[in-house]
């Protein structure tokens, strides 16, 4: 089937494009892909860097790596989620300047997308960083860091227990937050009669 632009602009023009359609369109939509990423409207670019991510195999992955260098931050972010669509070598390649980026939102996708398996570029930018996406947390000394990608730590993980940082195992609650198995009972407010 042939695609042209139209077809693109069809699927990825709402605000809320169809990317199962956009998937749907194949590798014939990738030089239209391209084009909107090297176009004028940083919306669409992001918009056909992540389509392009989700076409078989790695094919779009060319699109990706051209969308993580844009000048717009936002296709840059775009291209950070992107990467959790792809193979894990090209993710890797794409997420290795993103990790460490000027702007924080994109180094937060970013790190949220690194692939379980990274490239030897990828852990060392990792390693540089810091392993983080923010500032430092206290960590609980009692609570075993959580291995990230690339060797940083996650303070105050706690590996394999499913639990955030802080979260008690016996109540599942978070530090401040009440045990309500002794105030009323579900569906009660304080103070209603049962």
């Amino acid at each position: 089937m042939a695609v042209d632009m139209q077809d693109v602009l069809r699927v990825l023009d709402p605000e809320e494009p169809n990317y199962g359609a956009a998937a749907a369109l194949g590798t014939d939509a990738l030089p239209h892909l391209a084009a909107l990423v090297d176009g004028d409207d940083p919306m669409l670019a992001a918009k056909a860097a992540y389509a392009a991510s989700l076409l078989e195999g790695n094919a779009g992955q060319d699109v990706v790596a051209v969308a993580a260098r844009h000048g717009d931050s936002a296709v840059r972010v775009a291209a950070a989620a992107a990467a959790r669509n792809l193979p894990a070598d090209d993710a890797s390649a794409v997420l290795t300047d993103l990790v460490g980026d000027d702007e924080p939102g994109v180094r937060k996708v970013a790190r949220a997308s690194v692939p379980d398996t990274v490239s030897p570029e990828l852990a060392r930018r990792l390693d540089d960083a810091g392993g983080t996406t923010g500032p430092a947390v206290p960590a609980d000394p009692s609570v075993p860091d959580t291995p990230m990608p690339g060797g940083g730590a996650m303070p105050g993980g706690r590996v394999g227990t499913g639990l955030m940082p802080g979260e008690q195992a016996d109540t599942g609650l978070m530090p401040g937050e009440a045990d309500r198995r002794s105030g009323p009972a579900p569906g009660r407010m304080p103070g209603e009669a049962g």
